[in-house]
């Protein structure tokens, strides 16, 4: 019989009772003089399998095998608890977050789902009134030391973060799980052998199976910080991966930019990052020069450039498809940006070029880049519809492939992702990938917050639009970022719209929302300065 996640849990308490297993750390320990200091609250295995083990009875005793389970718990131990206690309950897990966050999302999440019960903080009210049938989750519990219940049971129903609309629940099974993890802990060696510390949020994939079911599944210490403790000071994620040692760790590319920029030397000198061996860059545009810039801030504090490990993922998959292997460096290269609007992948020459980071070979899975027009395999260095097919896959076609939707290409053995199928801007027979032009329009002035590019069909052509937040109404930035698109993209913008702060809509990941964006903007709902 293949063992699971909570197998892994039971062997840990029996082989190593008294081995950390799970720390959360909560923010700003009192009189830290900069907040960074943390206050930690650190389970061994033996108290945490008991206290996982209690949890599901109760679980149990109020729902019925195959019930979904709502995850309202804030970010911390509550929801390590909750999220490994509805596995060994054997109930569907629905990993969210507490009520009071977005509203507006659950309602649609909760018609969708139809849980049967709702997790929550001990004192949160809130959750507690829309989610009718609750059971508080209170870490600080002690319980008696309690055997884990055996068996299997699928194990959760993750959504999406509904960039490209309506949050979609994708159901992933205990072997989607257990093939996912195994995926990472192989290609990553270090995460066998050294603690995984993270801040990502545990209601999207890659905080979920990254920094909370896979130091479970290898049995390393695992640490985590809640989200809005590192957007208030991102340098505490480092502290943490340096004072735990940490080998492995994750963040998209505007973490590592944001983290970059406001860290200060001082601080840089406080830390070791000497142990750090991948860092998993994901879920959205890995860019050179951030990779560069992270690298050049933290070499002083023992950082790597090959401990960059750029990959490409999503829910269906469970989490990870490709990954750039631990211990070698990030592949960067130019290719023709007029040919690739054409669909060709071809190096760069004397014509104006676009930088891509590769996201390196499959793990553990088969990928295929497909002709979107024909249906069939395209030929290599074309652009097409990646398709992936492994056993974390949760959802495929007849033949056993996931179609993405995104689009990339291979070569010499990575991917490259260059957008969303249904995200493309395509004008005069050329294809247009809005991160690439969301990525200029930022670099044309500083004032620029968040951009939103997309197309916008009047019925007699397809134009390109481009949306701006920015602090104030500044022509001077319009003329900055129509003047970028031209003379990088030899595309004119039908529209430049700058809006104030907060009027793009995005996902409760921060990433854009470009189909509301779209639909809000041929409404005539977006709010100009």
């Amino acid at each position: 019989m293949t063992e699971h996640l909570i197998g892994r849990l039971a062997r840990w308490a029996r082989e190593r009772p008294d081995a950390p297993a799970y720390t959360a750390l909560r923010y700003p320990a009192p009189g830290s003089p900069d907040g960074t200091d943390y206050i930690p609250h650190t389970l061994t295995y033996a108290e945490l399998s008991s206290a996982v083990a209690s949890l599901a009875r109760e679980i149990s005793a109020r729902t019925a095998p195959g019930d979904r389970v709502a995850l309202l718990t804030g970010h911390g131990m509550g929801y390590v608890l909750a999220f490994l206690a509805c596995l060994a309950a054997h109930r569907i897990a629905v990993p969210l977050f507490p009520v009071g966050r977005h509203p507006e999302r659950l309602t649609g999440i909760f018609a969708d789902a139809t849980p049967t019960l709702g997790l929550i903080d001990p004192g949160d009210e809130v959750s507690a009134t829309p989610a009718g049938n609750v059971l508080v989750v209170d870490p600080s519990r002690t319980v008696e030391r309690t055997e884990l219940p055996a068996g299997n049971a699928p194990a959760y129903l993750q959504y999406t973060s509904g960039s490209t609309g309506t949050p979609t629940g994708i159901r992933v099974e205990a072997g989607n799980l257990t093939a996912a993890l195994e995926q990472l802990r192989t290609a990553i060696p270090a995460s066998g052998t050294k603690p995984i510390v993270g801040w990502l949020p545990f209601f999207h994939d890659m905080g979920l199976v990254l920094t909370l079911a896979l130091p479970i599944w290898s049995g390393v210490p695992g640490i985590t910080l809640a989200p809005v403790d590192f957007v208030k000071r991102p340098v505490r994620w480092l502290r943490a991966c340096s004072d735990f040692g940490a080998g492995t760790t994750g963040a998209p590319d505007f973490a590592l930019a944001l983290t970059a920029a406001t860290t200060t030397e001082r601080q840089v000198t406080q830390l070791d990052l000497t142990a750090m061996d991948a860092v998993l860059n994901g879920a959205e545009p890995v860019r050179a020069a951030t990779l560069r810039t992270f690298t050049d801030t933290f070499a002083p504090a023992g950082f790597r450039h090959r401990a960059h490990a750029p990959g490409y993922g999503l829910a269906e998959a469970t989490l990870t498809v490709t990954l750039t292997p631990q211990d070698r460096e990030p592949t960067v290269l130019e290719f023709d940006r007029a040919a690739l609007t054409t669909g060709r992948a071809l190096p760069a020459g004397t014509e104006p070029a676009v930088t891509l980071v590769g996201c390196g070979p499959p793990a553990g899975q088969r990928i295929r880049i497909v002709d979107r027009q024909h249906g069939t395999a395209s030929n290599p260095g074309a652009v097409g519809e990646i398709h992936v097919s492994g056993p974390n896959v949760c959802i495929t076609d007849s033949e056993h492939w996931l179609h993405t939707g995104d689009l990339g290409f291979e070569h010499n053995g990575e991917l490259y992702v260059t957008g969303r199928a249904k995200d493309l801007v395509i004008l005069d027979g050329r294809n247009h990938h809005p991160a690439d032009l969301e990525h200029t329009v930022t670099a044309a002035a500083t004032e620029i917050r968040l951009v939103a590019a997309f197309g916008h069909d009047d019925g007699a052509r397809e134009s390109l639009v481009i949306v701006a937040e920015t602090p104030d109404a500044d022509t001077e930035v319009a003329g900055k970022i129509r003047s970028a698109v031209i003379r990088t993209h030899e595309v004119v913008p039908s529209t430049v719209l700058l809006v104030p702060p907060g009027e793009i809509p995005r996902t409760s990941s921060g990433k854009v929302r470009r189909g509301e964006c779209r639909a809000r903007f041929a409404a005539g709902e977006l709010r100009p300065h």
